[in-house]
């Protein structure tokens, strides 16, 4: 597998995809971040739950980059 541009763009709709079926409230609250008192946590935990909860606005352009990349895997050949 070569280092392209494209490689990158798949690593990083993996990571979306992710993010995007993960269970917030069970995977949160594991760690006490389930909104209930986030004032007292580090600006860094903070981030990552807002990241956590940014990502749901990008379900459906996530589903269509999905479909654009299935089918360019299948027309060019994927590795």
């Amino acid at each position: 597998m070569g280092f392209s541009i494209f490689n990158l763009f798949k690593a990083g709709l993996l990571m979306t995809n992710a993010l995007l079926i993960l269970n917030k409230p069970r995977f949160l609250s594991k760690y006490g971040l389930d909104g209930s008192d986030t004032y007292n946590v580090s600006p860094l935990k903070q981030q990552v739950v807002g990241l956590i909860n940014a990502v749901e606005y990008l379900r459906v352009p996530v589903i269509a980059a999905n479909g654009i990349t299935v089918i360019f895997e299948m027309l060019l050949g994927g590795t």
